[in-house]
């Protein structure tokens, strides 16, 4: 499809538009265009004017993604991807098959996308819609904006995962023995290590890294993305023997939803985790323009060449340490089934609840979230906690 050239996100002025997206956009016909009425070009345009350098490369590649789906179910349905036949019937239409066939697995078959997927989808397709309102030939929508008329879909009661106080003494427990679970168990390796050498690791294991990372998000309840995020600047104090000395830590400037920014503090725990690893493993995988606080290993090719961490490698990482655990453990009551980053938010969210009486100003202040949904959801108790209130009543 075509798209709008580079030249007509720069204004007679030399500003750039694509960072203001309510820009009007340049050189537009007042009359409607047959290249105008194609959904193609004004979501290539949409996306350059109001996303692209707007926006993080992750969000821009998930809104380019959604409105490439939505193009192809409007293609493929009416045989044409003309803008003004899009009416709310077909978007409406579009969030059902979502809902009911939207994702794709592995072998091919379809399944069913999340409720607040599918809403995720229409909240991008009616930026768009939004976008194009403000922006389009009055001809082009004629009845106006189509999303405006379609309902999101209900989402179901919040899921509450907040590990019990059984399960974060063994996830703690774990953790302190992080090293030994990736030690290389060969004839050579146990020779070196009976006669005082260090116990030599996978040459991509990080097991300082994997305990700090899992110790400041249950420390301080901060999202997969958050994490990935950090630089080493934002920590304070960021020398190790400070960090292990200090009594008050932190994380200055952390970067969440909505473009809002929070400082959080860091615990015993985290504190001496990350200046372990600062002190031990970080040097060994810097590269020269590295500024993440957390560094994938320098001996994977495929790492970004800074070295940050993608919030997927967060999910792998607290998912391997999971798995360690309910190899460990013994009980039903401390099994974990699946460890998840959210996990050890809802965990924070509630401890910090009870730690602060339920202040409501300290729990938006820490997590950057003022959502009572959600903020109700990350301080429910855990079951065996929820269950012991009414077991004398």
């Amino acid at each position: 499809m075509p798209s709008q050239t580079p030249s007509s996100a720069v204004s007679a002025d030399g500003q750039d538009r694509r960072k203001f997206t309510s820009g009007k956009v340049v050189g537009l016909s007042g009359e409607l265009d047959p290249t105008d009425d194609d959904l193609g070009v004004w979501v290539e345009r949409y996306l350059d004017l109001a996303v692209r350098g707007v926006r993080s490369a992750e969000v821009t590649a998930k809104i380019s993604r959604h409105l490439q789906r939505l193009r192809a179910w409007i293609g493929s349905g009416l045989g044409h991807e003309r803008v003004s036949a899009i009416t709310a019937r077909e978007l409406a239409a579009w969030r059902d098959h979502l809902a009911a066939a939207g994702w794709q697995r592995k072998d091919g078959s379809a399944a069913a996308m999340a409720p607040a997927t599918v809403n995720n989808h229409l909240a991008h397709a009616s930026a768009l819609f939004s976008w194009i309102s403000a922006h389009a030939p009055a001809a082009l929508l004629p009845g106006g904006d189509p999303s405006k008329r379609v309902e999101p879909l209900r989402l179901p009661a919040p899921e509450v995962r907040a590990l019990n106080a059984a399960q974060v003494r063994t996830v703690k427990n774990v953790l302190d023995r992080l090293e030994s679970f990736h030690q290389l168990n060969g004839r050579r390796h146990r020779g070196g290590a009976s006669r005082g050498a260090a116990a030599a690791t996978h040459r991509h294991a990080r097991p300082l890294r994997d305990r700090a990372i899992v110790h400041t998000m249950l420390g301080t309840g901060l999202r997969r993305a958050e994490i990935a995020g950090l630089d080493l600047t934002q920590l304070q104090p960021r020398e190790p023997e400070q960090l292990r000395r200090a009594k008050k830590a932190k994380l200055t400037g952390v970067r969440g939803k909505g473009r809002t920014t929070r400082s959080v503090f860091l615990g015993r725990d985290a504190r001496t985790a990350l200046a372990d690893y600062l002190q031990h493993e970080r040097g060994g995988d810097l590269a020269p323009d590295s500024t993440a606080l957390f560094l994938a290993a320098s001996s994977i090719a495929a790492r970004q060449p800074d070295g940050r961490l993608s919030p997927r490698s967060i999910n792998t990482i607290v998912g391997e340490i999971g798995a360690i655990h309910d190899l460990q453990v013994v009980g039903g009551d401390r099994q974990l089934g699946v460890l998840r980053p959210h996990d050890l938010r809802h965990t924070f969210a509630y401890l910090l609840s009870q730690a602060s009486g339920h202040n409501r100003a300290e729990l938006e202040r820490r997590l950057g979230h003022a959502n009572e949904r959600y903020l109700k959801l990350y301080t429910n108790p855990p079951e065996e906690i929820a269950a012991s209130y009414v077991e004398d009543l």
